[in-house]
């Protein structure tokens, strides 16, 4: 597990996390995208990406906030709160 708190959290490598377990290209995974109706996140796929999240960042998040929230940015924010730090540009 990687320890991020001392650092800003990184946007684009938690879209890179978030598409790896979608197994999508990052380009996919947009702010706005939304998980199901875009991306077809199903809540077997919405484990995988609280697992990919919790073992990268240290973050739990359970698998329906992320069905719940629909998008990569609100995961961003959540990532963000759990982390306690603000977001890199």
């Amino acid at each position: 597990m990687a320890d991020h708190t001392d650092r800003p959290l990184d946007v684009e490598e938690l879209r890179a996390v978030v598409a790896g377990a979608l197994e999508l290209p990052v380009e996919e995974v947009t702010d706005e995208a939304r998980f199901k109706e875009d991306l077809e996140v199903d809540s077997l796929i919405s484990l995988e990406i609280a697992v990919r999240i919790e073992e990268r960042y240290g973050v739990k998040i359970d698998e329906s906030q992320l069905t719940e929230m629909g998008y990569f940015r609100l995961v961003r924010e959540l990532v963000k709160a759990g982390l306690g730090t603000e977001s890199a540009t």
